[in-house]
């Protein structure tokens, strides 16, 4: 009986050992997968956290980006402001293209002996070439025997085409044969910039004499020296 006894305590214990066994090794399961949804669960936090930051970076580039281009395309535009408010400060504005300030009285030129108006005459000027000239004042600065030409003419610098322009004369103008409405010819006058070297052709031959004045332009009150050219019928009598 003692014996039966002793054994039953003996399985009983085994019994009990073998289900705290159990026990233990279920902790440790639970623990081991309690550690593998943690690490699950920062590796996607971790995840997302990068995946934010990468977008909050991808943003703020883009940001400078934009704020970039904007800035260059204002710098652009500012740029092109102040060049177009140059020239116009720089120089007065005839057909679309800038005079030449620094115009010199022609050489080689028969100077007109019988001309209405001479050489140092005040003179209300009625033509109206460019904005500022109609009704200016002024002085002849030369008179010369020689007819004036209207032409058509392409820029050098690839511009618009210039349409009707009054004057040049037939020195500064290069073709074969007579000058006469539709000859083409190569212009040679450096009256205004990107006209010397243009193509182009006669629209409307003028009998002389033909003027050169300076004038006080009525807009922008700069003075216009040696402006070439004029004819009789667009110059009035200062009384």
């Amino acid at each position: 009986m003692k014996k039966r006894n002793i054994m039953t305590s003996l399985s009983v214990a085994a019994l009990s050992l073998s289900l705290l066994s159990g026990v233990a090794v279920s902790a440790d399961s639970m623990g081991h997968m309690h550690d593998m949804s943690s690490m699950k669960m920062e590796k996607k936090t971790t995840k997302k956290s990068t995946k934010k930051s990468s977008m909050k970076m991808a943003k703020k580039s883009a940001k400078k980006t934009t704020v970039k281009k904007s800035t260059m395309k204002m710098t652009k535009k500012s740029s092109n402001k102040m060049n177009m408010k140059h020239s116009m400060m720089s120089g007065m504005m005839m057909d679309g293209l800038e005079m030449n300030m620094n115009s010199k009285l022609p050489k080689g030129l028969k100077k007109a002996t019988h001309s209405k108006f001479h050489v140092g005459q005040k003179v209300t000027l009625k033509a109206k070439h460019m904005e500022g000239m109609y009704n200016a004042k002024a002085t002849v600065a030369g008179v010369y025997k020689t007819d004036l030409y209207e032409i058509d003419f392409m820029p050098t610098n690839g511009g618009k085409m210039v349409k009707n322009h009054k004057w040049v004369v037939a020195s500064e103008l290069k073709a074969k044969g007579a000058l006469k409405a539709g000859k083409k010819v190569t212009v040679l006058a450096d009256h205004m910039y990107d006209m010397k070297g243009a193509k182009g052709k006669i629209v409307k031959v003028h009998k002389g004499p033909a003027y050169v004045v300076t004038f006080k332009d009525t807009k922008t009150k700069m003075v216009m020296k040696n402006h070439k050219w004029l004819t009789q019928q667009e110059l009035k009598a200062i009384k």
